[in-house]
């Protein structure tokens, strides 16, 4: 990519990523929106015309009012896992089963494990159809990136498609650029 060629700089590294790119190539950090990118250009150039920066920047992020309820409020299963969202804190899935698989529904997709529909979280994360597998094991779960096109990662290490890996209790899992916290009991 040269320099006349438009693009999405990463936050983390600063090199340059094509356009609609979701995860930075280099160093598989999650790349800003387009509208994200967007609304950062309207404060900047409000900043160039007026020299200075507003108060409260909702009315021009036409920002939702803020949200009362408690973030991370929830608790941990007795059984099974939870899943939850870290953009807004609350749980994505409470499961008990020993098997599922997270994703996105779809009418040709049938699996014999239970799919996590994340459909509702915005495609715009990057999540494939079926993304990942999660296993029970007797010492806790094993997530499997099931050849996604944007990749799985515990903490920050990115995982071989088709290889499990141990997921402790309180790991955060990302799926392209969904970020998930997981916890589970701890098993005696």
């Amino acid at each position: 990519m040269n320099n006349t060629e438009s693009g999405v700089f990463c936050p983390a590294c600063k090199m340059r990523n094509e356009e609609g790119a979701i995860v930075c190539t280099y160093c598989n950090t999650p790349l800003p929106s387009t509208e994200d990118r967007q609304k950062t250009r309207i404060l900047r150039n409000l900043q160039e015309v007026t020299g200075t920066l507003p108060n409260s920047f909702d009315e021009f992020l036409d920002a939702p009012t803020l949200n009362k309820e408690r973030f991370m409020d929830f608790e941990i299963p007795s059984q099974g896992i939870v899943l939850i969202n870290l953009e807004d804190g609350q749980p994505v899935a409470m499961l008990e089963e020993k098997t599922f698989i997270l994703g996105r529904a779809s009418a040709e997709i049938k699996t014999k494990e239970p799919l996590v529909d994340l459909t509702s979280l915005g495609v715009d994360y990057g999540v494939s159809r079926t993304h990942a597998l999660f296993l029970k094991t007797k010492d806790g779960y094993q997530i499997t990136d099931l050849d996604s096109s944007n990749g799985t990662w515990i903490e920050n290490e990115r995982l071989v498609p088709q290889r499990p890996y141990a997921v402790e209790s309180g790991n955060r899992i990302r799926m392209g650029r969904l970020n998930m916290l997981v916890f589970y009991p701890k098993t005696s």
